[in-house]
């Protein structure tokens, strides 16, 4: 489920003619008091369709479809209609007086998001719906700064079960591109957990001699493009890390789109505190099509094409180059990651510490 509820929000309308209740609203009120709540949502519909409504409606009518979502999560936590009955709820909120109703709306669209994610066998498109309920709930709660602390604390415990869930088969893959690919699909769920971090941290020192493509080859790809972000891919074949340097092969594999100038002035090594510092770039290699053969029995064959320190290497989309780098810096710096970023895209390639 995409963050819908806050958008529908906003594009709710400002002004509402309200007044006595209309036989509509009162038959959707009593609806909602006997727990029939899809009549009720029929009745409040009609009401609002003759514009004849009372400073009461938009509350009861969210507690109408609030309910209504709630009962079909109970019955089946797949089904399409909870998705509907929240979408049509946002919508109310701005014109929603009362803070319990906030409150109602908040918490059980938060439980229902705890629900579907403790769900066993799930594929990664119900979790990352899952935790947009969250997410859409804790938004409205810090909006109207309403039921803010147990929102906080449903999330905090849908993590810890996800992540208990999860995190040994992601670190037990054998293949490290995979290993690593599941633990930052893990970690868009749950940015802020100790455990994920330090399971991050361990892979990224292992994988740094690896382009991380996260190919066909990588399971249940409906989380794919979450964490499969970087315009260039980079890996160290060599590196070595000293209490105030950083040096070795640095590698990229275009993945742009386009064929374009590798740039070492576009290289930055970035500590996890934030700062930053420029590299100091050697020769290198990028690969290129070159056509060899006899005259009239010519081919396409790709060559590795040399170029000079203070030159650019010529990257080309899904083609490979490679660059000497030193980077120096000062007592206190921890290196995180290095970035490569031209007009066409960004690369980073974390190294762990």
């Amino acid at each position: 489920m995409k963050k819908i509820f806050i958008a529908a929000m906003a594009a709710a309308v400002a002004f509402t003619l309200t007044g006595c209740k209309g036989t509509n609203e009162k038959r959707g009120d009593e609806h909602l008091k006997e727990g029939r709540y899809r009549n009720a949502i029929n009745s409040y519909l009609e009401a609002k369709k003759k514009g004849k409504m009372s400073d009461e409606f938009f509350d009861n009518f969210t507690l109408a479809l609030v309910r209504a979502g709630d009962a079909e999560s109970k019955k089946d936590l797949g089904s399409d209609l909870i998705n509907n009955y929240f979408e049509k709820a946002a919508i109310n909120i701005p014109q929603v007086k009362e803070n319990s109703t906030i409150e109602e709306y908040a918490k059980t669209l938060a439980e229902i998001g705890k629900r579907q994610a403790a769900q066993e066998g799930v594929d990664f498109a119900t979790i990352i719906n899952a935790f947009a309920k969250i997410d859409s709930a804790e938004s409205v709660a810090k909006l109207r700064h309403i039921a803010e602390p147990a929102i906080k604390a449903i999330r905090e415990e849908t993590e810890k079960l996800y992540v208990a869930r999860n995190l040994s088969e992601a670190t037990g893959e054998e293949d490290p591109v995979v290993s690593e690919y599941l633990l930052l699909r893990m970690a868009e769920m749950a940015p802020n957990n100790a455990e994920i971090q330090a399971a991050l941290n361990k892979s990224r020192k292992t994988t740094r001699g690896y382009f991380l493509i996260f190919g066909e080859n990588i399971p249940d790809l409906s989380g794919k493009q979450r964490v499969d972000k970087w315009g260039y891919v980079m890996a160290f074949p060599t590196i070595k890390i000293t209490p105030n340097s950083l040096s070795g092969e640095l590698q990229f594999w275009a993945s742009t789109g386009n064929n374009t100038e590798l740039d070492p002035a576009g290289l930055k090594l970035v500590s996890t505190s934030g700062e930053s510092v420029a590299v100091k770039a050697g020769g290198g290699w990028c690969e290129a099509e070159v056509l060899v053969g006899k005259k009239g029995d010519e081919k396409i064959e790709k060559k590795k094409k040399n170029f000079k320190p203070g030159t650019k290497g010529k990257l080309m989309n899904e083609f490979q180059c490679s660059l000497n780098v030193t980077f120096n810096y000062g007592k206190g710096f921890v290196p995180d990651y290095v970035e490569y970023k031209d007009q066409y895209g960004i690369g980073r390639k974390y190294l762990g510490h």
